[in-house]
């Protein structure tokens, strides 16, 4: 079984190495692909592939960013993937719980779909008053684990598909047909909110794709911190990113404590598992999606 993984990154550089260094355990391939980083993350992509073959920088150029971006290294590396291969939309701020490797040996040979359960971890009103006690505890190069302690398992979409010839990617963030969901998820870490300063370089990376209408969940009405819930995706109609990195703070007292081992899925927050990703209604939905792209790229010209 061989494994490919494209992680799309941009101003990433507090957590990017170990990002890649924990992918680099399970995957044959990682290709990376920044699209416009200014604070040193593209220069350490390019470090730690001289040090791991496995790691292949793709490329680095400033663009808006859009979801089907990835499918750019995807056709570009697709010719190395042969039938039944698996691929994987690698966050760049996401660390596996379970080893893919292993997981997807239990994958019946029918499915070529699996969903993630993220463990979303947050910076929260007890890191506030630790910070400000000793920003130094928050610095970039402090181990991700000594930053964030708290976290709730809210979120879910698809992770990994398998390769076929018949697969086209256009638009959105996977290609198409995909035709079974396993019944599993697949368990990982992510770490969207580290540090103060790390929020806020993340708020003005993500602010003009939030204008075009892509990250609503950045936007002041649909942060998922304080409520420690899925948002309401009714909320998402806003546009307004929020003014500070204090907005994205979380209460720790309706957040799990991470003690390293118990990491339970809690189905009832989570999107449910979509057996056939790809039924009418969801080309139904891409097509739509298509063109809403269609009209904002218009719209920013």
């Amino acid at each position: 079984m061989t494994i490919h993984s494209i992680c799309l990154v941009k101003n990433e550089g507090d957590i990017i190495e170990r990002t890649l260094t924990e992918a680099a355990r399970w995957s044959d391939s990682i290709y990376v692909y920044d699209n416009g980083s200014t604070d040193g993350t593209w220069d350490k992509v390019l470090a730690l592939a001289e040090d791991e073959p496995c790691i292949v920088p793709f490329r680095s150029e400033r663009l808006p960013f859009n979801d089907s971006l990835r499918r750019v290294p995807f056709l570009h590396y697709q010719h190395r993937s042969q039938i039944g291969d698996w691929w994987c939309r690698l966050d760049a701020d996401e660390i596996y719980i379970d080893s893919p490797r292993d997981f997807l040996t239990r994958v019946p040979s029918d499915c070529d779909t699996v969903w993630s359960a993220s463990f979303q971890y947050y910076f929260t009103d007890e890191d506030l008053a630790r910070y400000q006690r000793d920003p130094a505890a928050y610095a970039d190069d402090v181990p991700i684990e000594l930053k964030c302690r708290y976290y709730s398992n809210n979120w879910s979409e698809i992770r990994f598909f398998k390769y076929h010839p018949r697969l086209q990617w256009h638009t959105g963030g996977f290609p198409y047909p995909l035709l079974k969901s396993f019944e599993r998820r697949i368990r990982l870490k992510h770490y969207p909110y580290r540090s103060p300063q790390q929020i806020e370089r993340r708020l003005a990376t993500r602010k003009d794709a939030v204008r075009r209408g892509m990250f609503r969940h950045e936007t002041v009405e649909s942060f998922a911190g304080a409520s420690a819930a899925v948002p309401d995706r009714r909320e998402y109609r806003s546009r307004r990113m929020p003014e500070s990195w204090m907005s994205r703070v979380a209460r720790a007292s309706l957040l799990t404590r991470d003690d390293g081992k118990n990491y339970v899925i809690n189905e009832r927050a989570l999107p449910r598992i979509v057996a056939a990703p790809d039924s009418p209604r969801h080309r139904l939905r891409r097509v739509w999606r298509r063109a809403i792209a269609r009209l904002a790229s218009q719209t920013a010209r």
